[in-house]
């Protein structure tokens, strides 16, 4: 409906793609219809030459390691060194491969720190 669309383009331009907080806005539609409105508009806006929100970012979990984590991962890696496996059981609440990530950025840490891998 012409209501609902209004809707729709006053939570489009707040919330981007972020089709969850949309369809919340909008009220009468599920995240998938609101999803499925949005790209045929989007399609729209682009034939118009217009410009559209860019695609949400995907990123991990999104949350920060604690001190405990951080530790544990320590632990880990004096342990098992590079097996990251082996490393995330200690870390316990990470996976391996944001174990992995977690270690890679931690070894560029030290190395702008001039303090080298462990």
């Amino acid at each position: 409906t012409p209501d609902e669309h209004e809707r729709f383009i006053a939570a489009f331009t707040l919330h981007g793609r972020k089709w969850k907080k949309v369809a919340k806005h909008v009220r009468t539609k599920t995240p998938v219809q609101t999803q499925n409105h949005g790209e045929s508009h989007m399609r729209q806006l682009k034939r118009a030459g217009k410009k559209i929100p860019p695609p949400e970012k995907k990123r991990g979990s999104g949350k920060t390691w604690t001190l405990a984590e951080h530790d544990r991962f320590l632990i880990g890696l004096r342990t098992h060194g590079r097996e990251w496996s082996k490393v995330a059981k200690v870390v316990r609440t990470r996976t391996n491969k944001q174990v992995a990530n977690y270690a890679y950025i931690h070894f560029q840490q030290l190395e702008r720190e001039g303090k080298g891998h462990l």
